[in-house]
């Protein structure tokens, strides 16, 4: 009987223990019912907990689980405050089969957990938190974790804490007041997410960061929360490519709900080069934090590491700078658009040798100060390896035209500031160079009202020593400025080389209109040199002027100082007045050739496009030379000229000697003229005028040279010229002349005819009275008259003899005056005495040819009857000759 009872009972045990195998893997398959999922919401309700259980099952060690639940802060769950994959309920089992549940704790393990970071918008972005491992203890008036260990981006995470909360039935929250907690709860849930995302951007190269979080306070009011946070981390660096890393980070924290502050006990940042220590305390009402650093760490590198900002990577340092600062920190302004330090800050900063946009400094210390929208820099130094500079700054706004004040030396080449210039700054600072042998100094204060540069009042001085201004060395530059209004003021200045200096009374630069006005300007500097130095167009033109001695140069007006692309076409905006004069010797490029000229003077005056020259005077070589010259529009393409111009006493010889190309003539000119043309065009020249020649070799003139082999005269026979005159007109480049006149001791010559300058052609006639022994051998009065052409180049002239009858641009009167006969009488004559049209060519001054004569002795006879003695005839055209010549030649 016993051996059949202990049969069934170990029957009804294995089929028990089946039951209960079957039930647990049911369970744990399929979960409980409904009304057990019902039965624990309704125990985290009567708690005052809202939950909501996706399923229960049985776990294999563990007891009951609840997967996927969701917490809730209101009893209509529309507020989710968290989701956890995974959660192990330890209750009481005597119990579970009358479905009374009493949960006592939650043990999580290799959770996840998710926290909306909005709890009114369930599918708005959430915390994600893995590998949640811990233990909750949950009573109805306390939550109490107990140790839990979670990875939030790559952050190993430790928390341990302690909430408490009013019994159920003390609860009375006002709408209010639920209100601002669920503010609250959001806040600080956005305060995290915010953190996270940042943590995100960075990658642990040792190993994960380490936080741990001990925490307590009121759940009904988490303004109550008290906290200390322990950071711990070992190398860190940017996801993005990044050559710069965190060598480790340390911080402690401490937060005080009820006093509404928070501290940091302590925050260390390490890199390579140093490391930054930052103390300080925040006031929660105030929203204000006190702050204390110290920093010796690569601080650019440190600062672009946690800010993307590209003008950070501009400035470089070879050794980390050393900061120091404390101050007040408003987060309340933080991000708001003004100029406002938000706070107030004082500190120190000191630098070794940093390089920013290419320039490299020798150091950089200062001291500063900041509150509000009051901002100061005092005893600024940067070092540079040219020397040093100096500053203080002031920014008060609120105080007028004194709200911004600052005072600065500068003993440094400019050079180390160009890449701060935009454009034009960089162009003008490029027209100097400074050199080892330079000094520079520069001193200004200035003030100003707001940001607007335009607007600051600016003075100072400037003295600089041994530099180039566009490439034109100079020994020193002073001059006091001052600055306003945009505007640019010189005074005193004084620019010096080593042959002279530049002196000016003021320069005055106006923006608006790029000019310059410019008075008392006395220049006694190398002429092309120190144009140079201002225009290199006009001192290029100038280089035709070669002085022995610098000239004095005096001007006064305005100058235009616009780019070519600003004037194109449109004349340019000068007024200028002029003046020059030197003592010495001067050279002068002319037609090719270097004309010497003892002391020059003139006056020129500049107005838009033209350029007057209203006179000019000086020697040249043992005569004189007056010019007044007007370029009426040196812009445009035809370049319309007016000038005149009178020579006194010039030699010859000189002159011909000088340009050679043909027999030096001699004598001395004096001349009148005036010209109008276009410059490069000498088929539009036209003018008029008058010249005359003293105690020259009348057949050493031009043209004229070839004619000597006709009449067989030279210097020793009668080719001397006492004096020859002409007065002439040119029109369209030919030159016109018909009274030409030439009076040696035995040689009267007139002429008329033409000259052109385009093609050298001349077309001449000539009329030669000979007086001498050559008159007495053939008949006169017609015999005296010997009649010639000529025709070819001024180079190759080609002389004809000409039959009297076939004069054409010698006037009558001419004739009639040479022989006291009326013309048409000696055309009668001269057509029997000569053979018809009988004319042969001389070319050159060798050998000859003279007209051919009737040969009848009678013709003399018939000569003297109507002429009367030859030397009554001769005696009384010399004397009219003269009283024509005193009408011809101005004086």
């Amino acid at each position: 009987m016993m051996r059949l009872i202990r049969r069934l009972f170990l029957f009804l045990c294995l089929l028990l223990t089946g039951f209960v195998i079957w039930a647990g893997v049911y369970a744990r398959k399929n979960g409980f019912s409904e009304s057990w999922r019902n039965a624990i919401e309704d125990e985290f309700a009567n708690r005052g907990y809202y939950v909501e259980v996706g399923k229960i099952t049985l776990g294999a060690f563990r007891g009951l689980v609840a997967e996927d639940i969701h917490f809730f802060r209101d009893p209509h769950k529309t507020f989710e405050i968290a989701s956890v994959d995974d959660v192990y309920l330890d209750v009481d089992l005597s119990k579970i089969l009358n479905k009374e549940i009493s949960v006592n704790t939650l043990d999580v393990a290799d959770a996840s957990l998710s926290l909306p970071v909005d709890p009114s918008d369930p599918s708005g972005k959430t915390l994600k938190v893995e590998n949640l491992s811990g233990r909750v203890v949950i009573t109805e008036s306390v939550i109490e974790i107990v140790s839990a260990e979670a990875s939030v981006a790559n952050v190993e995470l430790n928390l341990a804490g302690r909430l408490v909360r009013s019994p159920l039935d003390e609860r009375n929250l006002t709408e209010e007041e639920s209100k601002r907690n669920s503010e609250q709860l959001a806040a600080r849930r956005y305060q995290i997410s915010r953190i996270i995302e940042e943590l995100e951007r960075y990658e642990f190269l040792d190993e994960p960061a380490k936080i741990a979080v001990e925490f307590g306070g009121d759940l009904e009011d988490l303004s109550t929360m008290t906290a200390r946070v322990e950071i711990e981390s070992g190398q860190l660096s940017k996801k993005e490519e990044s050559e710069y890393y965190v060598e480790g980070l340390s911080a402690v924290f401490r937060f005080d709900g009820q006093s509404r502050e928070a501290e940091i006990e302590s925050l260390s940042i390490r890199d390579e080069q140093g490391e930054i220590a930052l103390t300080g305390r925040w006031d929660q009402d105030k929203n204000l934090i006190e702050f204390d650093l110290v920093s010796n760490a690569d601080i650019s590198s440190l600062v672009g590491f946690f800010w993307n900002d590209r003008k950070l990577g501009e400035v470089v340092f070879f050794t980390p700078p050393e900061i120091e600062m404390k101050g007040e920190l408003n987060l309340n302004e933080i991000g708001r658009a003004t100029w406002a330090f938000p706070g107030s800050v004082i500190g120190q900063f000191k630098s070794e040798r940093f390089v920013t946009r290419g320039t490299v400094f020798s150091g950089l210390d200062f001291s500063f100060s900041a509150e509000g929208e009051r901002a100061y820099v005092r005893n600024l130094r940067l070092d540079h390896k040219s020397g040093v500079a100096f500053a203080n700054f002031k920014y008060e706004p609120g105080n007028g035209v004194q709200s911004i004040q600052y005072h600065t030396e500068i003993k440094l080449d400019p050079q180390a500031f160009r890449p701060f210039f935009d454009e034009s700054g960089r162009k003008f600072l490029d027209s100097w160079e400074f050199s080892e042998n330079s000094s520079v100094y520069l001193a200004a204060v200035g003030e100003g009202e707001n940001w607007d540069l335009k607007t600051w009042i600016n003075r100072g001085v400037l003295d600089l020593r041994n530099f180039q201004l566009k490439g034109v060395d100079f020994l020193e530059m002073e001059a006091d400025f001052e600055a306003k209004s945009g505007q640019l003021w010189l005074n005193d200045i004084v620019l010096g080389r080593s042959e002279g200096e530049i002196v000016a009374e003021m320069a005055h630069y106006t923006p608006e209109k790029s000019q310059w006005e410019v008075k008392g300007v006395v220049s006694t500097v190398n002429l092309v040199k120190g144009t140079r130095a201002f225009n290199a167009k006009l001192s290029n033109y100038l280089e035709r002027y070669r002085f022995k001695s610098p000239p004095t140069v005096k001007l006064a007006g305005f100058l235009d100082s616009r780019r070519e692309e600003e004037v194109r076409e449109k004349p340019r905006n000068n007024q200028l007045s002029i003046s020059f004069s030197c003592e010495d010797s001067a050279e002068y490029k002319f037609f090719g050739k270097v004309v010497p000229l003892s002391s020059p003077s003139g006056e020129l005056e500049i107005s838009g496009s033209r350029v007057h020259l209203t006179n000019f005077s000086a020697g040249v070589f043992d005569g004189s030379v007056e010019v007044e010259y007007d370029a009426l529009n040196v812009r445009s393409e035809d370049k319309p000229y007016d000038a005149s111009v009178r020579v006194s006493r010039v030699p010859l010889e000189d002159v011909t000697r000088l340009y050679g190309g043909m027999e030096v003539a001699t004598g001395r000119v004096d001349a009148v003229f005036h010209l109008s043309g276009h410059a490069g065009d000498i088929s539009r020249l036209n003018g008029h005028g008058a010249a005359s020649i003293e105690d020259g070799e009348l057949f050493t003139l031009p043209v004229m040279g070839a004619l000597a082999g006709f009449l067989q005269v030279s210097p020793s026979n009668g080719g001397v010229a006492r004096e020859a005159q002409a007065t002439y007109q040119i029109e369209n480049g030919v030159l016109q002349t018909d009274d030409f006149v030439a009076l040696a001791d035995n040689v009267f010559v007139r002429s008329a005819g033409t000259i052109s300058f385009t093609d050298q052609s001349v077309d001449l006639e000539v009329v030669v009275n000979p007086k001498g022994a050559l008159s007495r051998t053939i008949l006169t009065p017609v015999s005296e008259l010997l009649t010639f052409s000529c025709s070819g180049t001024m180079q190759e002239p080609v002389w004809s003899a000409k039959h009297i009858s076939n004069i054409g641009k010698l006037p009558s009167q001419v004739i009639t005056e040479m022989t006291q006969v009326p013309f048409e009488g000696l055309k009668a004559i001269g057509g029997g005495l000569f053979k018809p049209q009988a004319e042969e060519s001389y070319e050159g001054s060798e050998g000859g040819a003279s007209p051919v004569l009737n040969n009848n002795e009678g013709l003399k006879a018939i000569g003297k009857g109507i002429f009367g003695p030859q030397k009554k005839r001769i005696e009384r055209g010399g004397v009219e000759s003269a009283e024509k010549r005193q009408a011809i030649l101005p004086r």
